[in-house]
């Protein structure tokens, strides 16, 4: 390997990890429920909590970017992640559980700016390619999350085995080429202010919000909702498993039309191409709506890819800051959404009216990005 794959391969590791920590405990839930003795309310409530934590540190780890280096950040991120993982396995309550699992959302949203800036600076003028291979690491670590279902008892088992790696990864950080810094930097607000100016910045928002909001609600509620339907917990992990690999594919040919097509289009494609299998997902029997899930996952989690590519070429080259930001309204704004539907769920509102609801998201954000490929707009990936 050279210096560079190296690097690649410590960061792709790390996203593999980090992707299955962010959503392993909606496919355990149905096993950590009769141990802990918690509902169905208390998992929304670690969604939200997951989703608060990216989001927070998201904004405080990409600001620090600007006096901190990518790699001290990524080595926090791992610190985060072990210790998370450590307390998940030893929750005898609700309370220390939502602490273990909100540490895990600490760790991604640490790391997730340093790291896309980080590769997008490693593969200059190679960013579209070089991100969706990146995104690979988050489809398998998703598709892994999504087979601890096979845990059976032994959940606790689950959380331990994955505390191991980023242990080892606070041990060996390899070094990599930082961003120049700015001896007069921007105001902060300012620079957000002409950020949020940008076409492709607002519109990489919307996209990456439609497919944080499947994740957070239509697919993070599926094991629930298709086991309390009569459907086998195992078969909705392995179909869940099968929509994260097929989202890897997936991935690389979104990458394939930003590159061609421009973000705009691309996003409306798969927005368009989400709404469309979700609809059957919810309303045919279940027995028949739960195969759905392999495509309709495949579908949208590749939209992220896309929206990251946009992010990365509206900002400047020392982005960290910039990115975190932005992940942290869009996963601020997710963890509003997980919030509500907890509460309207302890309401006793029926779970499939919610998640039916939610898809009316990539259909606003398709219609968002039809407007801006329209002649006239700039549809180009910067």
């Amino acid at each position: 390997m050279t210096p560079r794959q190296a690097t690649f391969a410590y960061l792709f590791t790390l996203y593999f990890i980090l992707g299955g920590a962010e959503t392993m405990m909606s496919p355990l839930f149905p096993l950590v429920q009769p141990d802990l003795n918690i509902s169905e309310s208390n998992l929304a409530a670690i969604l939200a909590a997951v989703s608060a934590g990216i989001a927070s540190f998201n904004i405080l780890g990409g600001i620090s970017s600007r006096w901190l280096t990518d790699r001290s950040l990524v080595r926090a991120s791992a610190v985060a992640l072990a210790a998370g993982m450590a307390l998940s396995a030893a929750a005898e309550t609700f309370w220390v559980l939502i602490i273990g699992q909100t540490l895990l959302g600490v760790a991604f949203g640490i790391y997730f700016p340093p790291g896309l800036a980080s590769v997008a600076r490693m593969y200059r003028g190679a960013e579209g390619k070089a991100i969706a291979v990146w995104g690979q690491a988050y489809s398998f670590g998703l598709a892994a999350a999504a087979l601890s279902v096979f845990a059976g008892e032994g959940w606790r088992w689950v959380f331990a085995g994955c505390a191991i790696p980023p242990l080892l990864a606070i041990v060996y950080v390899p070094r990599w080429v930082e961003a120049e810094r700015d001896p007069a930097p921007v105001p902060w607000l300012a620079q957000l202010v002409e950020n949020a100016r940008k076409l492709n910045y607002r519109l990489a928002f919307m996209a990456s919000f439609g497919g944080v909001s499947m994740h957070f609600v239509v697919i993070g509620f599926s094991p629930t909702f298709f086991e309390s339907r009569g459907v086998n917990l195992w078969l909705v992990g392995l179909l869940l498993a099968a929509g994260r690999i097929l989202s890897a594919p997936v991935k690389l040919v979104g990458g394939a039309l930003y590159d061609r097509h421009g973000g705009p289009w691309t996003a409306r494609l798969m927005t368009t191409t989400t709404f469309a299998f979700g609809l059957p997902l919810l309303l045919a029997p279940a027995n028949v709506g739960v195969w759905m899930l392999v495509p309709f996952v495949g579908m949208a989690v590749s939209v992220l890819p896309v929206a990251n590519a946009m992010l990365v070429a509206a900002l400047p080259p020392q982005s960290g800051w910039g990115i975190g930001t932005f992940r942290a309204a869009l996963l601020g704004s997710a963890a509003l959404l997980s919030a509500i539907v907890s509460g309207l769920l302890t309401l006793g509102a029926p779970l499939r009216v919610l998640m039916l609801i939610s898809l009316v998201l990539p259909a606003l954000v398709a219609a968002a990005m039809h407007r801006a490929v329209e002649p006239g707009a700039t549809a180009g990936p910067g």
